[in-house]
């Protein structure tokens, strides 16, 4: 309620503006108008996604994966939006590793999540770095950031919708706090396990998904 009620209250606003002649409707106040309708309808897909992503948590779509090849699809993917920001993407896959039974649009999906996160949160000249390596019968894949790090009393609720851990933050760049929840989400439905930790603030931050091979999966 409250995400939807400040773009409403911006639009309410210049409205009742507009109509008292205070504003008038030139390019600029438009501009603002458009910036909050936006918000409404990117807030909008986000709810949607996550609803969709709870909803169909048993109705994945599994199959033998390879790490490597997920892994490097998920990269070429925000290869663009990185060196435009100027943030270093990085990846490092052990040889060997178990393919994964799992969805591969899903696991894409959280993959996208993380990485987008990672960039929102990474400074240019920063580096983010994608590795995956064995854990067991599982394959941990981890997304690390040397950006604006996570306070100690943030991390537990890291993954609840709608939390940020810096409102003001993510709010200026267009987080609405549901990502984290949507990836969370879809590694429930592969039995798998999503953690983040952090140093603290300005320490980066590490965001770990673990996921049971194939092998382990089907026996």
């Amino acid at each position: 309620a409250h995400e939807l009620r400040t773009p409403v209250s911006v639009i309410d606003a210049y409205l009742e503006s507009i109509e008292d002649g205070i504003h008038p409707l030139d390019a600029t106040t438009i501009g603002v108008l458009r910036d909050q309708t936006r918000r409404l309808a990117r807030l909008s897909s986000d709810v949607r996604a996550l609803s969709d992503a709870e909803r169909d948590m048993a109705l994945v779509d599994t199959q033998s994966v390879a790490p490597a090849t997920l892994i490097g699809a998920a990269v070429d993917a925000v290869a663009a939006p990185y060196r435009a920001k100027g943030v270093a993407l990085t990846s490092d896959i052990a040889p060997g590793l178990p393919d994964l039974w799992a969805d591969p649009q899903r696991l894409d999906q959280v993959l996208a999540n993380l990485l987008t996160n990672a960039l929102r949160h990474t400074d240019a000249g920063g580096t983010v770095r994608v590795t995956a390596t064995p854990a067991g019968g599982s394959v941990q894949i981890q997304v690390s950031d040397d950006g604006d790090g996570i306070a100690a009393e943030h991390l537990p609720r890291l993954f609840e919708r709608f939390y940020r851990a810096d409102s003001a933050r993510d709010r200026a760049h267009g987080g609405s706090g549901i990502g984290l929840a949507i990836a969370k989400a879809l590694v429930d439905a592969h039995h798998g396990r999503i953690t983040a930790t952090s140093a603290g603030v300005g320490t980066g931050a590490t965001f770990t998904v673990e996921l049971p091979s194939r092998a382990t999966s089907l026996a």
